[in-house]
């Protein structure tokens, strides 16, 4: 099953406005977020240098003014802290960090070595840069560690404002790139467009070739289908023209035999008969546009209405009705003269056979035709034979069957189908159906 060009171009947009702009949307803030860790991890290893610079260490104890550093650690709620422990005793704090609720970690790290790593403590978030130090005190050493540690939710902060601003702007670029795509595809397809309604002017019968101009792509479609337009049309006048000739020169010789005093005889006239009937035959057969690639849309009621008009005509004295069911909007796809040659043979022989009453309906799409009459009715066991080839259809009663094999042949050649069953009226039912036509 091939997918329209909607369904793809529909698929394409939602990729990428369901997968690449939200992947690209969370890869961006990524990297902005790896950024932030970066730069606080920097900022973090700055504040310690500072701190151990300020580092006096004096009786197993440390001394360190708070004035000398950043006012961050001297402000209390400020998010940043700092720690000085040695062997898990705690040595010295920050202002800072009196009202913060944080432990310093207790684990050892190798000396001259640092961590920065994310920790949870009473529910609450922090990064935490550590650094190990030997104080040399002269008999003994004295292991320091510095914790500078920041509130996680500093870098939260500009997280959230910088998510912000890219939703916007994302929610932006989504929009331009929907009125984009939108533009894209009435841009693409509009030659599509142009050349699906010059074929549907084909069809129809408004134009014999292809006119507008498409582009590289379209145009060798285009060049394409006028030169089998154009071959096809020089086929088929040509075969017509072969038949037409055939049909003279043996309208010659059949017309001496017919003058003949042989044709007196009843087996050679039946036999001339015969032959005219099937030269006739085959010509209507090979003049049927039945094949043709491209079929005209020609409106079934003003055929009927012309065909009514002339009936009623013929058959005034019987006083045949002619009851007509017809939409102006049905249509017939094919050649106007093979139509009129199914409904001419089979209305001529619906009046002939009804006692008064004949009915045609034309509906539905595909297109069907029901012909009607209240006359005697096909025996079951006849209807296979009226359309058999080379039987005389007209010995049946009032007429029933006269160029139904052709009609047959006419509707074969359109991919019909032809039925015979016994209508409500009383009298005979043809019900035709063509698998291309019907309501516009």
């Amino acid at each position: 099953m091939q997918l329209s060009l909607k369904v793809r171009q529909g698929i394409i947009s939602l990729f990428l406005l369901f997968f690449l702009l939200p992947s690209s949307f969370f890869a961006i803030e990524q990297a902005f977020y790896t950024q932030l860790l970066t730069s606080t991890e920097q900022k973090l290893e700055v504040h310690m240098y500072s701190i151990l610079a300020e580092v006096q260490p004096k009786d197993g104890k440390v001394e360190l003014s708070n004035n000398l550093l950043p006012p961050d650690f001297y402000r209390p709620d400020s998010g940043l802290a700092a720690f000085i422990t040695s062997e898990n005793e705690l040595l010295w704090q920050s202002d800072s960090s009196i009202n913060q609720q944080f432990d310093p970690p207790t684990h050892q790290i190798l000396p001259a070595s640092h961590e920065f790593v994310l920790m949870e403590q009473y529910q609450q978030k922090y990064w935490v840069l550590s650094f190990s130090v030997l104080f040399d005190l002269g008999d003994n050493t004295l292991p320091l560690t510095i914790h500078v540690v920041q509130n996680d939710q500093l870098l939260q902060e500009p997280l959230k404002a910088f998510r912000k601003t890219l939703s916007q702007w994302f929610i932006g670029i989504a929009l331009v790139l929907i009125g984009l795509t939108l533009l894209a595809y009435y841009w693409i397809t509009k030659p599509l467009t142009s050349l699906d309604k010059e074929i549907h002017k084909l069809e129809s019968g408004q134009q014999e070739q292809l006119l507008h101009d498409y582009p590289s792509e379209l145009n060798k479609i285009k060049e394409d289908l006028n030169l089998l337009l154009a071959n096809q049309n020089r086929q088929k006048q040509r075969y017509r023209h072969h038949l037409s000739d055939l049909a003279h020169a043996l309208k010659t010789p059949i017309a001496v035999l017919r003058t003949s005093k042989l044709s007196e005889q009843p087996e050679l006239r039946e036999q001339l008969d015969r032959i005219t009937g099937m030269i006739e035959h085959q010509l209507k057969r090979a003049s049927s546009s039945g094949q043709d690639l491209w079929h005209k849309q020609i409106k079934v009621k003003p055929l009927i209405d012309k065909l009514e008009q002339a009936l009623s005509k013929i058959y005034r004295d019987k006083g045949c009705q002619i009851e007509i069911q017809c939409t102006d909007q049905v249509v017939f796809r094919g050649d106007e003269t093979d139509l009129m040659e199914i409904l001419g043979n089979l209305l001529d022989n619906a009046c002939k056979a009804c006692n008064h009453n004949v009915k045609i309906s034309a509906f539905g799409k595909p297109l069907q035709l029901d012909i009607e009459d209240d006359g005697p009715g096909i025996p079951t066991n006849k209807r296979e034979e009226l359309f058999e080839r080379g039987t005389r259809l007209d010995t049946y009663k009032e007429g029933h069957g006269v160029g139904l094999s052709i009609v047959s042949e006419l509707v074969k050649s359109y991919s019909g189908e032809l039925q015979v069953s016994q209508s409500p009226l009383g009298g005979a039912r043809f019900v035709i159906r063509f698998p291309e036509s019907g309501i516009k």
